[in-house]
């Protein structure tokens, strides 16, 4: 019970998004581009924050001239058919450290998948009972996801090629609520899901190859499950919800102090991810650069506990991107970063018809301070077709991330 309540407290991250059909689709909607400087590239491994330089990847963190406490925040609109949705949230924090321009280490808090979402029928079902016909209706709703904790490290192995890793462990909950109204009486079936897991990323980044005495930048990386996501199901009584809070009281039938005591499942291996990572980007021009990224993603989870909203669940994902980059001029009155990018997505899904996804990305840097300090503002729409029950939905994404610098752990110079 204490690492539960460890788990709650530390589930800050992931409580507060908008609803996306995404979310009703096993654990929940997969997160994507946490920190605000690489939304608008729609990519994780290549040069989004600075030159040479992706809080992604930490084997670019070797070229950062300061240590960066970063903090990113979402405010996101879905809509779908006629219904739509804003919220709010906290999307990452992370702090980077590099170590005489030759390695890095980093720490972060992020979301994984979430699954803020709700389901209910539309009008009411009729039935007979003892001659008598009642009328009810259906709600299913989810809340809550895993997030990770992540430890990076990076290495600069010599002038051309880098290497670096993140360990990622994965907590926290999530919470479902079947509601079943019988003559506008609600009767509630709850349960709560705990995530315990840990994933491994590898990093690779070299510059060897050339274009015109201009070198690429290439930069691959693996994620690997080092144990599957494993959870630990708790289903609860259902109970009469009399004074229609949508929460177990004493005022409830049965009173919450004569309920029965949860029904605890274990369920090991229900998520186990792996991915693979390509990226490219060329400078064409002094601090011009365009960007090209291929993903491939494979969850061969065991997805035994149906808790999910939806018959069906994401099993594969690959995505395109391309991106146009430029940079400010570190320590010069050029202070701005552009971007842009298009992509393309494809989900694969068991049970259920695949999704497909396309969509763009815009944001904007500012570089203020003499240790970098950056404000980034990234901007991203989607549309999905093929969803079930919904079939199109129209997704917003703003960022808002604040990078400060500072010589902490890092050897004083003269700037």
């Amino acid at each position: 019970m204490w690492s539960r309540n460890i788990f709650l407290a530390l589930f800050f991250i992931s409580t507060a998004f908008s609803q996306n059909s995404m979310s009703g689709y096993g654990y929940g909607s997969s997160v994507e581009n946490t920190d605000a400087s690489s939304s608008g590239v729609s990519n994780k491994l290549l040069p989004s924050f600075k030159s040479n330089i992706s809080l992604s990847n930490p084997s670019t963190w070797h070229n950062l001239l300061f240590t960066y406490l970063t903090t990113s925040v979402d405010v996101q609109s879905v809509a779908l058919q006629s219904q739509s949705s804003t919220n709010f949230s906290l999307s990452s924090m992370k702090l980077v450290i590099p170590w005489k321009q030759k390695m890095s280490f980093g720490v972060a808090f992020e979301p994984y998948l979430f699954r803020e979402l709700t389901v209910s029928d539309t009008t009411m079902t009729a039935f007979n009972f003892n001659d008598d016909e009642l009328l009810y209706t259906r709600m299913n709703s989810s809340s809550g996801g895993p997030s990770l904790g992540q430890l990076s490290f990076g290495y600069k192995l010599n002038e051309f090629d880098s290497i670096g890793s993140n360990l990622n462990i994965i907590f926290g909950s999530s919470r479902s609520t079947r509601t079943l109204t019988i003559d506008e009486e609600n009767h509630l079936l709850q349960s709560r899901d705990y995530f315990s897991g840990a994933m491994m990323d590898l990093f690779y980044s070299t510059k060897r190859l050339k274009i015109k005495e201009k070198p690429i930048f290439l930069s691959f990386a693996l994620q690997l499950p080092l144990r599957g996501v494993d959870i630990e199901n708790d289903s609860y009584q259902a109970f009469l919800d009399l004074n229609d809070n949508n929460y177990h009281d004493t005022n409830d039938f049965p009173d919450v102090g004569q309920a029965l005591l949860p029904l605890t499942q274990k369920f090991d291996d229900e998520l186990k991810a792996s991915s693979f990572l390509l990226g490219a980007d060329y400078e064409f021009s002094p601090r011009k650069h365009i960007q090209i990224e291929i993903l491939n993603w494979k969850d061969s989870g065991n997805h035994n506990l149906n808790s999910s909203l939806f018959n069906g669940y994401v099993d594969s994902k690959n995505k395109f991107s391309v991106a146009y980059m430029k940079f400010a001029q570190p320590f010069t009155r050029d202070r701005y970063n552009f971007k842009g990018s298009i992509f393309v997505q494809n989900y694969g899904v068991k049970n259920l018809e695949n999704i497909s996804e396309v969509g763009l990305g815009l944001g904007v840097g500012f570089n203020f301070g003499i240790t970098g300090n950056q404000i980034d503002f990234g901007y991203k729409f989607s549309k999905r077709n093929g969803l079930h029950l919904v079939g199109d939905e129209s997704f917003h994404v703003f960022n808002i991330g604040v990078s400060i610098g500072d010589l902490w752990f890092v050897k004083r110079r003269e700037i």
